[in-house]
Order: structure tokens, then C-alpha cells, then sequence
């Protein structure tokens, strides 16, 4: 076993060498690919296992990790106990892409919403209309933080980062308002108000996320693209654990995103010691199907961010009101 481990580890160590004209592709290109490896070494693997296991067992484990990325957020957080908070996160080009439509989409419902956007390294220009955005806005309160890129610099691909960083401002919101948080992807588009839809299937669990446990892989085993945290005791504990171990899991600079195997593996291991209740995420609130009854339609992978359907609707809600 000793061996085995070593060879494995002598294999990572010599990954990046190879894996570089690849990653500059990926990072060059106008819209993002897709990481080619779509899974973690068997090494990476055990060490993600290794972590969770560390953070369930003691409540300072990657508390350090955690705390270094927790330093370099800025802005301005939620306050003040009530509906849920819409929680999502992306990067300029994502902005630009399709956070303001999502906004908008949202607007467009004419229902009170709290939304908190979290941008990852902005430009001065994205910043800037993401507060002049928020000041326009009459129905959804938005609040925004951003970093300035230490947490996109500790994965080999930014993009793993963008996917969790979400996670990683959840526990920060739970711990300032002690409302509902509601996660989502950044390319969504508001079908019907969303708090309505929410409080009508969040119940008395801890958590409600999308399971499926048909996927062979644990790192699909959960979809990451809608989780919802309730404001209790085991709910807030269970996001300080995730944080703390996405924390850990970037520390050991990852080559494949590491959001959903860290769900799955935490709940799978504390979900069954009665230690968190969970429900099952209505897959309504991240429907890549498109379905007309659906809350959130989400534009999962760039075939669907380009189908005909998905920017039909973008068209519509950036028309201008007549």
C-alpha cells in the first residue's frame, strides 16, 4: 500500500508538466472549457476522504485553510433575521454573461427577494456595475463581496474556485442573518419568484439538496446546482464543515472541481449518525431541461447556455420594457 501511495503521489507531482498547454487552453479560451479529466486521481481521492473525515471529527480542522480565505473576502454581508437569501457567485466573464439577466429575472417577478452576489476577482468595471445594479433594483435587496483572486489561485484551474467559493460565503451568511440560505448557479434564470417556491418545499430539514444516487461517481453523485441551508443547529454546523473542508480540499491545489464529492462525502458520512437531516431539492430549482412549470431554469454545460431555448428567454427579459 505504502508503494502504491508513492507512486501515485510521484504521478501527481509530475501532472502539472503535462497537464499545462492544456490548462492555458482552458483559461484562454472566450468561453471556459470544460476540465478534460472529469474526475480526481485515486491519491486525491483518499485525501479528499482524509479531510472530510478531519473536519467531522474536530471543529478546528482546516479551520486555518478557511480563515485565510475568509480574510480576503470584501464587502458587504446580509443582515437581519428573515426570508432566504439567494446566494451565488461567479467571475467577470460570468457576470457579464449572465448574472445581470439572472438579476433581472428575478426583478422582472416584482417580488421582495434577497440575493447576495459574491465576485471572484472583479474588475474595477464589474464592481462597479454590480453596486450601480444593485442600487437600481427595486424588488430584489442585493448585496455583493468579492475577492481579489487568492482563492482562484490555490486550484490548478480558477474554475474549481468559482464553483465552490458560494460554499464558502455560506456560513458567513447563516452566521449574519440566521435565515434560509439557497445556493445557486450564477446561469440561472428566474422562472416564477423564487422565495415563494423555496419556502414551500424547505421544511423542517437541515439541508435540501439534489441527490442522485443512480451516478456511479461520487463526484455525481450530488448535484451542486441548487442546496439550500436552514438556519439550525445542525444546518449551520454542517456549512462551517463544508466550508472548512472545500477549504482544505484547495490547500491541496485540486485538478478537478471539488464541491460535489464534498457534499456527498460529508453527508454521507454524518447523515446516518443523526447529526443532519436532509431533504430532496425539488430538481425544479435547477432545471436544465427547461420545463415551463420549473422555478430556475439552469444552463448547465455551454450546449445549453447557446440552445435556442435558453437565449430566447435571455432575450426576452433584457428587452426593453415597452
Amino acid at each position: 500500500m505504502a508503494l502504491l501511495l508513492l507512486a501515485f503521489a510521484v504521478l501527481e507531482l509530475y501532472r502539472p508538466l503535462i497537464l499545462d498547454a492544456a490548462t492555458e487552453t482552458i483559461m484562454n479560451a472566450k468561453h471556459p472549457s470544460a476540465i478534460e479529466k472529469k474526475n480526481h486521481s485515486l491519491l486525491m481521492r483518499w485525501r479528499i476522504g482524509r479531510c472530510v473525515a478531519r473536519v467531522i471529527a474536530s471543529d478546528e480542522a482546516h479551520a486555518a485553510d478557511y480563515a485565510r480565505i475568509e480574510k480576503t473576502i470584501l464587502g458587504t454581508l446580509p443582515e437581519g433575521e428573515g426570508a432566504p437569501v439567494l446566494l451565488a457567485a461567479c467571475n467577470d466573464l460570468y457576470y457579464r454573461e449572465f448574472a445581470v439577466t439572472m438579476l433581472r429575472s428575478i426583478e422582472r417577478h416584482g417580488q421582495p427577494e434577497r440575493f447576495h452576489l459574491h465576485l471572484c476577482g472583479p474588475t474595477t468595471e464589474v464592481l462597479d456595475d454590480a453596486r450601480a445594479l444593485a442600487a437600481r433594483l427595486s424588488h430584489v435587496d442585493l448585496t455583493v463581496t468579492w475577492d481579489e483572486g487568492y482563492g482562484a489561485s490555490l486550484p490548478h484551474v480558477p474554475t474549481i474556485y468559482y464553483t465552490c467559493v458560494r460554499f464558502l460565503i455560506a456560513p458567513l451568511i447563516l452566521k449574519a442573518t440566521r435565515s434560509p440560505v439557497l445556493c445557486l448557479d450564477i446561469d440561472g434564470i428566474a422562472r416564477r419568484p423564487i422565495t415563494p417556491a423555496y419556502d414551500e418545499v424547505r421544511g423542517g430539514s437541515d439541508i435540501l439538496l439534489i441527490k442522485r444516487p443512480q451516478m456511479a461517481s461520487s463526484v455525481r453523485k450530488v448535484l451542486a446546482s441548487a442546496l439550500g441551508f436552514n438556519p439550525t443547529a445542525n444546518g449551520i454546523r454542517f456549512a462551517d464543515r463544508l466550508a472548512r473542508a472545500l477549504a482544505g480540499m484547495l490547500s491541496m491545489r485540486p485538478r478537478y472541481h471539488i464541491d460535489q464529492i464534498a457534499v456527498y462525502r460529508l453527508v454521507r458520512s454524518i447523515e446516518p449518525r443523526g447529526e443532519l437531516s436532509t431533504a430532496q431539492m425539488p430538481i425544479s430549482f435547477a432545471d436544465h431541461d427547461f420545463g415551463e412549470g420549473s422555478a430556475i431554469w439552469t444552463a448547465k454545460g455551454w450546449v445549453r447556455k447557446n440552445s435556442e431555448a435558453y437565449r430566447s428567454e435571455m432575450a426576452r427579459i433584457e428587452a426593453p420594457s415597452s
